[in-house]
């Protein structure tokens, strides 16, 4: 028993101090929001900020904090402009996981440099012992020793991961229970070869009770930006939306453009006449009225995907005004023009300069301005095909054909969450190819039964236009990158009854062939684990449309060239054309990309899972003679004097009878020949 009597005053007072703070970990705190803790607790340091002191948040800012730290949103992705304090507002979600939820955490910045600017200019100011935090301060473990370096900071029940992010060995040996990224869209697109940083940094969430991913950034190019991929993939998407004081309807504050009747507007040549012009009753209000008492106006932060509403009672509500809750993944989106530390005219007069070099061939201005101000992905004119040009030469042959010269069928599917898209080419002599079918299968692949129907459609035969026999797949590639483990299951019950049936994933780094390397893979099947279950196969899909768009530029039928039906609507040849190869600087080199102008691409997918499917056959390596051998076997010359062939009806998409072996002796009779699956005559 330790009494006075036998124990100084001052051991006495640090034992009951330690204790104190022993158990002081067990208290449970009263929850606050990080927008009402920030506004108790939270300071600014002078080193990073043009003002000192407690820290009054901006109405747009106040429910961005509060995204951070609502456990119901999984993942925060915010896209933004400069000037809008996001850096501050994840230093102030720093500083809550130490002091308020006592969760361990890691930050990302693109490189050890970046990293080391913001631990002396953000994290260092917050653990000053006179000008710091104080419930950080209080939070510190004492004498922190070597362990608390720049890397890492350690505190009584957390610790804070302080990583530049250009190396996989820094996503590695760390398990936490919030992710952080910033200025995501600066992180090399794949780090090492190991994935992208932001899949990288979720997986150290993995086993948190409530995992947590926020990552923000300034865009950069349109089709490679990290947070205009998770933006758009998100669940919700928020934008903050103001009263307009004439008509009272709520709107955002939008760039608008030449082409539109709201937005801000000025007088060209005068950038202090700006305005702001309501879309629904068309008059505007000047910044003065935004600014209210020099603070942005109150606003509700409205989800454009889902109707629900995070307005000023800080309350997630439905389209009805029911509480709900709200999307588990969250992309936002804020720009300059809410900011009170941006004047309208100034953002005009950015806009006007970047306008002029632009007009004199320097786009560097205006690039700036669309990332930097609007907060918007900055999109290159790079190489494509015109879909409309494609369309114009279609041909005029039926779907679900075979025209003369296609020897062999291969096909690509894409899997979704919700369906199958499966595309069917024929490939002729020099890869002269023809698209056959386009086919949509609605279901969920997580459910066996669903997949029933692609079987028994990758099971059909196709016409033969030449002759009128019918043909039946060569080779299939599945991709897997989507529903992973569904197609896995899948591929390994049926790839002995549908011909070449692969598993495949797509990869977009240079280099990598058509026909990239393939790796064994363990399928969990009813709780067993089946070593080496399938093989699964690499794409290179950046070779696959660097061919395809040489391809496409050939005019006359022969070797390469792709042949399209007039039956294809306007949909498939966009899609077809979806993407364009731009020339960039990736690590500080140039590089040739791959990027989306639009969202949806599966046709053209499906074209690189189709040629991978060919590539697999060895149809590239085809000799002149083993084409004509070919020929000879598939499409053998008619006798003039014999009866025309009969016509038959397009395959119907159900179980087909089993189909004979293929002739052993090589006979060249189409009814007989089979090189990689059955090809019979009717």
């Amino acid at each position: 028993m330790i009494s006075p009597t036998n124990v100084s005053r001052e051991t006495l007072r640090a034992v009951i101090h330690a204790v104190s703070l022993g158990l002081g970990s067990l208290r449970a705190e009263v929850f606050q929001t990080l927008s009402e803790w920030a506004r108790d607790n939270f300071k600014l340091a002078g080193e990073s900020s043009h003002q000192k002191g407690g820290w009054i948040a901006w109405s747009f800012q106040i429910g961005i904090l509060d995204f951070m730290s609502d456990d119901r949103i999984e993942e925060l992705d915010v896209e933004k402009s400069k000037r809008v304090g996001y850096t501050k507002m994840i230093t102030a979600f720093v500083a809550y996981n130490i002091a308020h939820r006592r969760r361990k955490q890691a930050l990302w910045q693109p490189t050890d440099d970046d990293r080391d600017s913001y631990v002396k200019s953000e994290i260092d100011p917050i653990l000053d012992a006179r000008d710091g935090v104080p419930s950080v301060q209080a939070a510190r473990r004492k004498g922190g020793g070597s362990d608390d370096t720049i890397k890492m900071k350690k505190f009584r029940d957390s610790v804070l991961h302080l990583l530049g992010g250009k190396a996989k060995r820094a996503y590695r040996r760390i398990t936490v229970a919030i992710a952080i990224l910033d200025e995501w869209s600066a992180f090399d697109q794949t780090i090492e070869k190991s994935g992208d940083p932001g899949g990288l940094a979720k997986g150290r969430l993995e086993g948190a009770p409530y995992p947590k991913f926020v990552g923000g950034s300034t865009p950069g190019f349109k089709g490679l930006c990290h947070v205009e991929r998770a933006v758009l993939n998100a669940e919700g998407f928020v934008r903050f939306y103001i009263d307009c004081k004439h008509c009272g309807l709520e709107h955002p504050l939008a760039w608008g453009g030449k082409g539109k009747l709201h937005g801000f507007k000025w007088d060209r040549g005068n950038p202090a006449s700006v305005h702001h012009v309501c879309p629904h009753c068309r008059k505007s209000i000047r910044q003065s009225d935004f600014l209210q008492g020099g603070l942005p106006m109150q606003g509700t932060w409205v989800c454009e995907k889902t109707g629900k509403r995070f307005g000023t009672d800080r309350v997630w509500r439905d389209s009805a005004g029911m509480p709900t809750r709200p999307p588990k993944t969250l992309g936002v989106h804020i720009w300059a023009a809410y900011s009170p530390q941006r004047t309208w005219e100034s953002i005009v007069k950015e806009f006007e300069e970047a306008l002029d070099a632009l007009a004199r061939g320097d786009s560097g201005p205006m690039q700036l301005f669309v990332n930097e101000t609007l907060g918007e992905t900055w999109e290159v004119v790079g190489e494509r095909t015109d879909e409309h040009a494609l369309q114009s030469r279609a041909e005029d042959y039926p779907l679900k054909t075979v025209p003369a010269g296609g020897l062999i069928l291969t096909a690509g599917v894409d899997v979704q969450r919700d369906r199958w898209e499966i595309d069917v080419w024929a490939w002729g002599r020099g890869l002269e190819s023809w698209h056959v079918d386009h086919h949509v299968i609605h279901g969920n692949p997580a459910s066996e039964d669903d997949w029933a129907p692609v079987a028994a459609y990758l099971s059909s035969r196709y016409v033969q236009a030449w002759h009128g026999g019918s043909m039946g797949l060569s080779a299939i590639s599945i991709d897997s990158s989507d529903q992973t483990q569904a197609v896995y299951n899948w591929v390994r019950k049926t790839q002995h009854q549908l011909p070449r049936l692969r598993a495949i994933k797509g990869r977009g780094e240079e280099n990598v062939p058509v026909l990239g390397p393939s790796s064994p893979q363990e399928v969990r099947w009813n709780g067993t684990k089946i070593p080496n279950g399938i093989k699964l196969w690499n794409v290179g899909i950046d070779s696959a449309k660097d061919l395809l768009l040489g391809q496409l530029a050939i005019e006359k039928p022969g070797p390469g060239f792709v042949h399209f039906s007039q039956e294809l609507p306007q949909e498939w040849f966009e899609q077809l054309t979806a993407e364009q190869r731009i020339l960039v600087k990736v690590n500080g080199k140039e590089a040739y990309r791959w990027v989306k102008r639009r969202p949806r691409n599966e046709v053209l997918d499906n074209r690189n899972y189709a040629l991978h499917a060919a590539f697999g056959l060895g149809l590239h390596n085809y000799t002149d003679k083993r084409w004509s051998d070919l020929e000879a076997s598939v499409q053998p010359a008619r006798d003039l004097f014999s009866a025309p062939a009969p016509a038959i009806s397009p395959p119907s998409v159900q179980t087909p009878a089993p189909v004979p072996a293929a002739n052993a002796s090589g006979a060249s009779h189409a009814a007989d020949f089979d090189i990689f699956s059955p090809i019979a005559l009717n």
